[in-house]
């Protein structure tokens, strides 16, 4: 049997918390809704998968080597409210008294330390799970390398991405190019939205095949292919995700250590979390709670 790698998307996380709770706040007054509904997650997370090797990943400030290529990437972006930033120490703190390893590279996105290990993980014969609801996350699906999407309680195998989005993942990278993404600020090509890129890739199989047959392609589409024929090349640098990322770590190094749960315990006491006291010593049973009940 397979040893299993879960790696979680914190920066999804992060969001997702924040933006699906109401502002809580501690009985000093400040605010807890964001670390509640992450330690939350975690926790159902902890409990379903029972994961030996685990690790949450984030994205740090500053321009990563995208920002570089493209100054504009995400450049759509809301900076993060300040309510969130001053939870995030808080976090990670609990994070790691819970056993879990954090990774963070300057440079570098989370999703790119994901990748990186994901590969890593699956050539040394692990089963690898990665845990967010980010859909260019879908790329890496493998045979041994699967998406569960907390929000919805989806996992995805290779089938399943072709099921939900027309294309495999060995396909993504070129469908994410063509149809682009706002929230990141890439620009596809103009008139190309998901039905559309299935279609064409499905039949022609890859950009550099659809570009061999524009010719058989409708005017107004074939004039979109050729004004974007240059930004294309950029989208698939940009969408593309790293597996190179030189972050020092084995991943023997991310099994799970013993949670401290005495200092978690005096933690939750001072952040309110009455819930989550009780939790501790309840038997597992009794404290699985499914990921998308959270939201």
């Amino acid at each position: 049997m397979k040893k299993r790698l879960v790696l979680v998307d914190g920066s999804s996380y992060l969001y997702r918390a924040y933006y699906a709770l109401p502002p809580l706040k501690s009985p000093k007054g400040k605010p807890t809704g964001a670390i509640y509904g992450f330690i939350r997650m975690i926790s159902s997370l902890m409990r379903d998968l029972s994961p030996e090797y685990i690790a949450v990943a984030f994205d740090i400030p500053g321009k990563t080597f995208r920002h570089e290529k493209y100054e504009e990437y995400k450049a759509n972006r809301k900076e993060t409210p300040d309510d969130l930033k001053i939870q995030i120490p808080e976090i990670k703190k609990l994070i790691k008294l819970w056993g879990i390893k954090i990774l963070e590279l300057p440079g570098y996105e989370a999703d790119d330390i994901i990748a990186t290990l994901a590969k890593k993980g699956e050539k040394e014969g692990y089963e690898v799970i990665i845990v967010t609801p980010d859909k260019d996350m879908m790329q890496l699906v493998d045979e041994n390398i699967k998406i569960l999407n907390p929000v919805t309680g989806e996992i995805f195998d290779k089938e399943k991405v072709k099921e939900k989005y027309g294309v495999y993942p060995e396909q993504f990278v070129e469908y994410l190019a063509m149809i682009g993404d706002t929230v990141d600020n890439i620009i596809g090509v103009k008139g190309v939205g998901p039905k559309t890129a299935q279609k064409l890739l499905n039949k022609y199989g890859s950009i550099e095949n659809i570009y061999a047959h524009l010719d058989e392609l409708k005017p107004k589409l074939k004039e979109a292919f050729l004004e974007a024929k240059d930004r294309i090349k950029e989208n698939i640098f940009l969408v593309k995700l790293k597996t190179d990322v030189p972050i020092d770590i084995a991943i023997e190094d991310l099994r799970k250590e013993k949670a401290d749960l005495q200092k978690l315990k005096e933690e939750f006491e001072e952040l309110g979390f009455k819930s989550l006291i009780k939790d501790i010593h309840k038997p597992k049973e009794e404290t699985a709670i499914k990921q998308n009940t959270l939201f």
